[in-house]
């Protein structure tokens, strides 16, 4: 194909350059249109045969772990109402058992470091918090120089409760 020179053209015809070039179709005949719905329409009823089939494969699957689930858990239960039962029974000793801890701790303030790493464990046990005084029970007690007499409270450990 020959083109004119630009100098040639009319004036209305813009330059080749600028110009939309028309896009070729593919033409399609009527019979290829509807083999091509066709296949469109075997893919989505596939799909939605694969989606079926998935999803009742996961629905077994789902059923199985749920029966093994139960059979554990009925296995299990009788033991567990056992250990709850002895739990209960055993739990008075226990909170007997930490307050006499506690009440040794206020004579022995060396033993409060351990108490309170397992005041952080098993709150609910505990009593309210023990003061503790800081002076070592071995330090003499100061005396009042004005009077020459130590103060009143003196030589009695500080319990609060």
């Amino acid at each position: 194909m020959d083109f004119p020179p630009e100098s040639q053209q009319p004036a209305s015809v813009p330059p080749e350059s600028s110009r939309q070039r028309p896009t070729e179709f593919h033409r399609v005949s009527m019979v290829e249109l509807e083999q091509q719905c066709h296949d469109l329409r075997n893919l989505l009823n596939a799909a939605l045969v694969a989606l079926v089939v998935l999803s009742f494969a996961v629905n077994l699957f789902l059923a199985k772990q749920m029966r093994m689930v139960r059979a554990k858990v009925t296995e299990s239960r009788p033991i567990i109402q056992r250990m709850q039962a002895e739990f209960q029974r055993k739990e008075p000793n226990m909170q007997k058992f930490i307050s006499t801890l506690q009440s040794f701790a206020t004579t022995n303030p060396e033993f409060q470091p351990v108490l309170m790493r397992y005041r952080q464990v098993i709150p609910q046990y505990f009593s309210s918090p023990i003061a503790v005084s800081t002076a070592p029970q071995s330090a003499p007690v100061p005396a009042n120089p004005a009077i020459g007499q130590p103060p009143p409270n003196a030589g009695r450990p500080a319990v609060t409760k």
